[in-house]
This record gives C-alpha cells, structure tokens and sequence, in this order.
C-alpha cells in the first residue's frame, strides 16, 4: 500500500520541481506596484516558483506581454482603469476582477455580485482545477467579499458557485477559441472569486484553487506524463495520495 502511495507523491515532488524551475513570468495588474493588499498574493506567486511583474491599472493596457506567461488580474484592480484591454490576449489570463466582464464580453453589466461569503458549491468535479473536490468548500475563514457573476453567456465552463446561491459563478473557464458576446477568445480566460481585501482569508483549499487555476492557464494540468513506464499522474490521485 505504501509503495502505491510512494509513486504518485515522488511524481509530484518531480513534476512539481519541474514547475518550480520553470520561472514562468506573470503580469499582476492591480491597484498598485502591487498595492500592498496583493502582498500575499504576490508572496504565493512567488512562493510557487512564479516571477511576477507588477503593474498598476492606471498605466497604459494591455502593457507589453513579450516574453509574459500569463496575466493575472486582481480585484484591487479598477475595471475602468482597464476595460477590455486584455480581452484578446494572446497568453492566458486569470482574472479577479468581476467588474471587467461585461468589457471582456463575458457576461452583461449588472449580473455581478460581491457579497460577503464563505464557501463555493463545486459543479464540475473532473475538470482539472477542481478535480478531487465535492460538494461545498470553505474557502474563506471567516467570510469575506466573493466575486460572482449570474449572467454568463458564450462557451463557458462553470466550475463552482456560491454555495447560499447557484445563480452566482465563482469559478468559469473559456476555452482558448471560445465564442463570448464580443467574438473568441484568443487564450484561456480563468474566471475566478477572491476579493483582494480578504487574501488573508483564504483557505489552503482556497490557495489551492487559485494555484490550480494559473496551471491550468498555463497548460500544467492536467499532467500528462507519458516516459517509458507511460505513468500519468492526475490531481484526483494526488488528492488521494495525501
């Protein structure tokens, strides 16, 4: 039994170290240079193995994204500040910020929402972010601002919502070529919940989540590992491992 055990995790430690020398470089765009309420978020970023450039909403956007991995917007972000300017981004964005969805031609004004709230319903338990999750999860000790949307349209994947109310998204994915209200999409568009008031809140679940979201954007999971033995490790079996 051990020994079945002792395979996945070893895969993870070396898939993981992979990641980790990767030094894939992401754009933060936020309220500030960062804003000192993305300070946890940038100490995770970087903490998994992630080079972060931040830049602030009122500068000039979409900025340079030459030699970029990913972009990730957070909610300290004003959405006026940078409206649809990365609705045609060539390298994937994960984004907190609700307020750009109608910019980026996901869902109309006024179907967004931020109220107080402590747990998502997960809906697609074999997608790869959320793949070994069930039912509702606690990911924020106490409850802070949850940014959902009710009104997405176009070719969206709807992974979790809030648990008090299915109407709200939490967490949605459009595929790189997905059609939105605005045409398609040029990369994968990651749609997350996090207020940045409250990243002191977030769960280890929670963290997990987000993690998983910048992987998945940047084509890391699901892992397909396919050497000689031909092994592939999923996040359901690493979630069992543990």
């Amino acid at each position: 039994m051990y020994r079945h055990l002792f395979l996945p995790m070893l895969m993870l430690l070396l898939l993981t170290s992979i990641a980790l020398a990767k030094g894939e470089k992401l754009v933060l765009v936020g309220s500030g240079e960062p804003d000192p309420k993305d300070n946890l978020l940038v100490e995770n970023l970087k903490k998994w193995g992630y080079v972060v450039e931040p830049h602030q909403h009122l500068a000039k956007h979409p900025v340079n994204l030459a030699g970029i991995d990913l972009v990730f917007i957070s909610e300290s972000t004003s959405s006026g500040n940078i409206l649809d300017a990365y609705k045609n981004s060539a390298v994937p964005v994960v984004n907190a910020e609700t307020w750009t969805y109608d910019d980026m031609g996901f869902a109309a004004d006024g179907t967004f929402n931020s109220d107080a709230g402590d747990k998502l319903t997960i809906v697609d338990t074999e997608h790869p972010i959320t793949e070994g999750f069930k039912g509702d999860l606690t990911v924020s000790k106490p409850a802070i601002a949850l940014m959902t949307c009710s009104g997405f349209e176009g070719d969206v994947d709807i992974l979790a919502v809030r648990a008090d109310n299915d109407e709200l998204v939490a967490i949605s994915v459009y595929e790189k070529g997905a059609k939105t209200m605005k045409g398609t999409t040029k990369a994968i568009h990651v749609n997350i919940w996090p207020h940045s008031t409250g990243w002191q809140q977030v769960t280890e679940d929670g963290w997990e989540l987000i993690h998983r979201s910048i992987l998945y954007g940047l084509g890391q999971i699901p892992f397909d590992v396919a050497p000689q033995d031909k092994l592939a490790v999923t996040w359901g079996q690493i979630k069992t491992a543990r």
